[in-house]
Parts: C-alpha cells; structure tokens; sequence
C-alpha cells in the first residue's frame, strides 16, 4: 500500500514542485525526445540508460495519452522489446511502475507510474529547471 508521506521522506529539500504539471510534461517530454535524436546522431554508439528512458516514456504518454504496452513503449523508443520486458521487469520489482488492472483501461494503458515515481520524477525535473542558465 502507498504511504505518499513515507515514500517521500527520502527526496531531496529541493524536492518541492514549484512548477506546474504541466510545465513538467513539457520538460520531460523534451528530454525523451532529445534522448532519442540522440541515438540518431550517435548512431555507431549505445548511450543511455534504457530503464530510464522507459520510465521518463511511461511519464510522458501516460500524461498525454499515449499507450503504455510494451509494444507501444517498444516502437517509440526503437528499443528491442525483450529489452523492454527486461526493463519494466526491473521497474516492477521497485514498485516504481505498476500493471494497470483496470480491465478497461490495461488494453492501451498497460503499465502506468507509482505516486512515488511521479513525484520524483516531478522533483528531478525541478531540480534541472532550476539549474538552467
């Protein structure tokens, strides 16, 4: 079960949203779509961590409707899908990602992020909007 008090006492101070959800969208969408313009541009080379751009890819679509089934993930990030399995695998195992049983919404919105992961996610993107120059 979800303790959002206790699952958050790890988080950095700096951890306090002073951006909108959406400006956190638009950032982590941004990011997710530099990572992978940048696979393209280093195209002899493996950069990246494949469990990060699949959770920072499960953020973005499940905020802007995109499917979230290893598929979909799969075909976004041009990433093998036994990759992908491995990957979310992981990410189960932590509890930073959860399958979703709803039996309407599984079929498109397979795999959605925790509370927990949400707001890290949302603090680490703070974090870097912070730093800008």
């Amino acid at each position: 079960m979800l303790n959002i008090k206790k699952d958050l006492e790890g988080l950095p101070e700096s951890a306090k949203t002073n951006h909108s959800d959406l400006t956190h969208l638009k950032f982590a969408a941004h990011i997710a779509e530099q990572n992978r313009l940048r696979s393209r541009f280093f195209n002899d080379l493996t950069l990246g961590d494949p469990v990060w751009d699949i959770l920072l890819d499960i953020y973005v679509s499940e905020k802007t409707d995109k499917p979230t089934t290893i598929d979909a993930i799969s075909n976004r990030l041009e990433t093998p899908i036994s990759l992908c399995l491995r990957c979310i695998d992981y990410l189960l195992e932590r509890d930073a990602v959860f399958v979703n049983r709803n039996r309407y919404m599984a079929p498109q919105f397979l795999y959605l992020a925790s509370e927990k992961t949400k707001k890290q996610v949302a603090a680490w993107l703070d974090n870097c909007l912070a730093s800008l120059p």
